[in-house]
């Protein structure tokens, strides 16, 4: 009895893994009107510099001293309202602006424009 139990479950945990490993899953891929680099020329300059320097009389901070995972995790911050993950800033202005940008076309995916800003401040 107990060996048709354990034959039972093993075939139950089989068709489990097996129809999970089956399901076809499409990661939407989303399409963005502009590139990082025009996103970042467009817009980003302006307050952080072209280098990443940042500006005193605007408040914005030195960006060109984060590696590429800080510069991730505070555009991510940004982008999605403030999940208080980044790498210690805080960004209420930006978060607010980051908004008004997305709605006029400004919209990015954070890992490239991550990388495009640390290849660009460290050429």
């Amino acid at each position: 009895m107990t060996n048709k139990i354990t034959a039972i479950t093993i075939s139950a945990i089989a068709t489990i893994a097996f129809t999970a490993c089956g399901t076809n899953k499409h990661e939407e891929v989303k399409t963005y009107k502009m590139s990082a680099a025009e996103v970042f020329q467009a817009s980003c300059i302006k307050c952080h510099g072209a280098n990443g320097e940042g500006n005193p009389e605007k408040k914005t901070p030195k960006i060109s001293d984060k590696t590429i995972g800080e510069l991730e995790q505070d555009i991510y911050d940004v982008k999605n309202g403030g999940s208080n993950q980044s790498s210690g800033t805080t960004h209420t202005v930006m978060e607010h602006n980051m908004q008004k940008l997305i709605e006029k076309g400004y919209d990015y995916d954070t890992k490239v424009m991550a990388t495009y800003m640390y290849e660009t401040f460290h050429k």
